[in-house]
């Protein structure tokens, strides 16, 4: 890319210097005259290259050459002072380097003068003190140029889309008129005109399941006592049998009800017996030696599942449709701070500051609640927070070294740009189907991305009917599906369509013979119908999600793009398996268990209120498509408002009412952002890049930037486990990630992340890394300037709470730690004539991929690391032994279970 800059500049009389930056081949012209010139990019990256020494400052103060850009200072003279033209030129990347700038710049230093200020138009010989060119300043207008960048950016973007405004414009009417009718006849079931539509969906079947309630019980001899259906015996039967025996009627057999058992299957015997364990094909086939007879047949049941079964047979067998009523016991609304911690982090992805906190309260209106709904719908946060949720979902697995290598591209950025223009889904979606765009640097063409991969597109495929139709096709993959109606001919048909072409069915998709033989006993579960080879046409394989002869033709612009023709039929509106798959995840996300469940395999289950689960559907449509209405309507209900106390997901469909919301953990990226928002301590994490120098390509190494959101970060292993190739910040704040169930590396679709507590958690919460960066009052902290600034120790207390855990301390919290915090108080802060100033870690040379064989480069990192673990000085205003009672104040509050909980 060629960047080309000018600008009339008035110089000063006499002697100047004029400094040029730049990471390629450049020139400066004064007037027509070449004054300095930089060197092309070169020089070797095999790894061998020496670690040089910190380049000098061009002058004391001045902000050193950035790693991988070339420095020249030429002199300039004046006889007056003078008005000249300037030209700048400079190459960005080429063949076998990334566009990447670099600190691109020019500066002038007049002589008499000990600084460089950056050269700007200007008057005479007027000075900005905000352009010298100092560290402070260079990060500062390297943080406005990027915002600035970021909004043209977005402007621009936003321009271009418009042109496609009309056609989707158009989509959505058609949307609109079919969902016209069927929106009437959801809601003629229920009061039309209610305030909160979705708590009469919820309340209704509340209602029903109160008189019908009964709790069916045989009069049987018990020999080892009552077992409890619902805990005991309902999961091991959800978990192992109802796939084929609930949902499905394997061999006539159904296991969903006590009458089923006892009717059997098409043997004609009864499954169980009452009070008889040895008797009935149920026990029988779950304790047989015979591989071709044993139930289940993919993996027996434990020994203690065994017999919990035998038990409940042993004592008759009963099956209790008996509903607990807390099940059904709606809870009370949440309070104020609860409500608004809640709504923080389930829209912008962190906890309120300080500010934010104390605002909402000045707001008495009696819709505080609604507008600020409304408000963090608009926050640019909004995008920083979800679009991990759809990293998640999409498998969105870039890696920074051989990005090509089974990994996809970082289309985050696609993802990202989407959410922040608030792009409807069916939109979001088709236009990720079509895979545009940089496959390396953000594009969703990334989402394509698995090029060693023997059929990457059939892995998307997976991913694709998972996060959009709720249809599982793993299994696919390599065979017809032996749990669900898939066939492996459904999941290369789509990735035909991807391809717009035929393709062609790899050898790793079918199953050794050998697999048969082994298994020979019994008849396999377990078809293969394509050959490897065979040719799969490009034709989409599920009309029965669609009304009959039902066209996307009024949909597509081109229909001879299958590509675009998949995305059409998976947006369809009346395709409404996607509007209620999205419908869904969102219900989800926001109250903690589906209304199907699983979220991504709807084959097997049923929603546990079609009725509420259709009207959301039609919310969505209806709106647009738009997401951010379908969030607003759900946060605006009664259900969502209320404290949570369910845990919806361990009850089955019928039983699943949602009479509050389940409690949530915070997920791993809102740990880490709420952190640094309470602390108001950025990230501080390095570039994500083996090579900050951009000297090789991008399908070699890629960069994702400098995180300063937790979404940012991406896997970092490194297979050779080099020291030199390590990120000592950045791992500090993987390992909190990690240890809350995030992983950078997605290798297929993560719909639901491990919830389960772990020992890691308390672990690295109390002793990490970057705890220690958050609770520490370290020179120039703001949580050293709390301190630093309080009038008395409540007041600490006070914003300590609020800002980790977003409410009022306690009357007994405040007379707890007050006295804590009292106990020095007044001598805390340190003579100003006794403040003995920081000496903050020693600059380390750099280490890139080009040097990072020599052995220098691993010492380095290693330096880096203990840097990492010591964390910045700490405060020299306050007296030493004050600050750490202080520290360990605010280390206690973090480490509050209730800080990890969305209320």
């Amino acid at each position: 890319v060629l960047v080309r800059a000018s600008a009339r500049v008035e110089f000063p009389k006499g002697k100047s210097h004029l400094l040029v930056r730049s990471r390629g081949l450049s020139r400066l012209w004064i007037d027509g005259k070449i004054v300095a010139r930089t060197k092309a990019m070169g020089g070797s990256t095999d790894g061998h290259q020496p670690v040089d020494p910190l380049p000098l400052p061009p002058a004391p103060g001045m902000r050193i050459v950035a790693y991988g850009v070339h420095e020249v200072i030429e002199e300039i003279a004046f006889d007056q002072a003078t008005e000249a033209e300037v030209v700048f030129e400079t190459l960005v990347g080429g063949p076998t380097y990334r566009a990447e700038p670099g600190e691109t710049m020019i500066a002038i230093r007049q002589e008499g003068h000990d600084f460089f200020e950056l050269l700007h138009p200007r008057r005479g010989s007027s000075r900005r003190s905000d352009m010298i060119m100092s560290d402070e300043n260079m990060i500062r207008l390297l943080a406005e140029t990027e915002a600035s960048l970021g909004q043209f950016d977005r402007e621009f973007r936003r321009s271009l889309a418009q042109s496609q405004d009309g056609f989707w414009l158009k989509r959505h009417e058609i949307a609109a008129q079919w969902v016209k009718g069927l929106a009437n006849q959801t809601l003629s079931k229920f009061q039309k005109d209610s305030h909160d539509p979705v708590d009469r969906f919820l309340i209704s079947k509340i209602e029903n399941a109160k008189t019908k309630s009964t709790f069916r019980k045989e009069e049987m001899p018990s020999e080892t006592g009552s077992v409890d259906f619902q805990r005991e015996i309902l999961p091991i039967l959800s978990k192992n049998c109802f796939r084929c025996h609930g949902e499905g009627d394997e061999g006539g057999l159904k296991l969903d009800s006590r009458e089923s058992f006892l009717k059997g299957g098409d043997s004609g015997e009864p499954a169980l017996v009452p009070g008889d364990p040895h008797a009935g094909q149920f026990m029988a086939r779950l304790v047989s030696e015979d591989e071709g007879e044993r139930m289940p047949p993919s993996k027996p049941l434990t020994k203690n599942e065994i017999e919990t079964l035998r038990k409940w047979v042993s004592s008759g067998g009963m099956w209790s449709e008996e509903i607990n009523p807390s099940a059904m016991a709606i809870s009370a609304s949440i309070d104020d701070p609860s409500f608004l911690r809640r709504v923080y982090l389930d829209l912008v992805g962190v906890s309120p500051s300080e500010d934010e906190f104390r605002e909402f309260f000045k707001n008495s209106e009696g819709n505080r609640r609604t507008k600020l709904i409304d408000q963090l719908l608009e926050d640019p946060r909004y995008a920083d927070h979800w679009v991990s949720y759809w990293q998640d979902v999409l498998g969105e697995n870039p890696n920074l070294l051989k990005p090509s290598l089974n990994n996809t591209g970082p289309f985050r950025w696609f993802l990202y740009e989407s959410l922040t223009d608030n792009k409807p889904v069916d939109r979001m979606v088709t236009e990720l189907v079509m895979l545009r765009g940089s496959e390396r640097e953000g594009g969703s063409a990334g989402f394509g991305m698995a090029a060693e991969n023997d059929a990457p597109l059939a892995s998307r495929s997976i991913v694709l009917a998972s996060a959009f139709m709720g249809i599982n096709l793993q299994c696919a993959r390599c065979h017809d599906s032996p749990y669900h109606e898939t066939t492996q001919r459904d999941l290369f048909s789509l990735a035909a369509m991807i391809s717009r072409g035929n393709v062609t069915v790899p050898k790793t998709s079918t199953v050794s013979p050998g697999f048969f033989e082994k298994n020979a006993g019994r008849e396999s579960l377990i078809r293969v119908t394509l050959k490897p080879g065979e040719p799969v046409e490009p034709t989409w394989p599920f009309a029965w999600l669609s009304p009959a002869n039902m066209s996307v033709a009024a949909l597509v612009r081109d229909p001879k793009d299958s590509r675009e023709v998949l995305a059409a039929h998976m947006t369809a509106p009346w395709n409404d398996r996607f509007a209620k798959v999205i419908a869904n995840r969102v219900w989800k996300r926001l109250i903690g268990t589906g209304l199907v469940e699983p979220v991504d395999d709807w084959e097997s289950t049923t929603a546990s209120h079609p009725e509420l689960l259709e009207w959301l559907a039609i919310e969505l449509v209806s709106s647009g498509y738009d997401m951010k209405h379908l969030i607003r309507v759900i946060m605006n209900s009664a259900v969502y408002q209320r404290e949570a106390k369910s845990n919806s997901r361990a009850s089955e469909a019928k039983h699943r009412f949602f009479a509050s919301p389940d409690r949530r953990r915070l997920t791993a990226e809102q740990v880490v952002d709420s952190m640094v928002i309470a602390s108001n301590r950025p990230l501080d994490a390095e570039e994500l890049s083996f090579d900050p120098e951009a000297k090789r390509p991008a399908k070699t190494m890629i960069t994702l930037g400098v995180p300063h959101r937790a979404w940012m970060f991406a896997t970092l292993s490194n297979e050779r486990d080099r020291p030199s190739l390590a990120f000592p910040r950045a791992t500090a704040v993987i390992d909190v990630m990690e240890a809350f169930g995030w992983t950078g590396s997605r290798q297929g679709a993560v719909n639901e992340r491990d919830t389960e507590p772990n020992v890691l958690q308390p672990g690295v919460i109390a002793n990490g890394v970057f705890t220690s960066w958050i609770v520490s009052a370290s020179a120039n902290s703001e949580i050293a300037e709390i301190a630093i600034a309080a009038k008395a120790p409540e007041e600490i207390v006070e914003s300590i709470y609020i800002r980790f855990l977003s409410r009022m301390p306690t009357d007994d919290e405040l007379k707890t730690i007050a006295p804590i915090l009292q106990n020095g108080f007044s001598s805390r802060i340190v003579p100003d004539g006794h403040v003995k100033q920081p000496k903050f870690q020693p600059m380390l040379e750099r280490v890139s991929w080009s040097n990072h064989l020599h052995p220098r480069a691993n010492s380095i990192k290693i330096e880096l690391e203990q840097q990492a673990r010591e964390g910045d000085p700490p405060d020299p205003r306050l007296e030493p032994e004050w600050r750490e009672r202080y520290e360990d104040f605010v280390w206690s509050v973090l480490n509050s279970p209730e800080f990890i909980w969305i209320p």
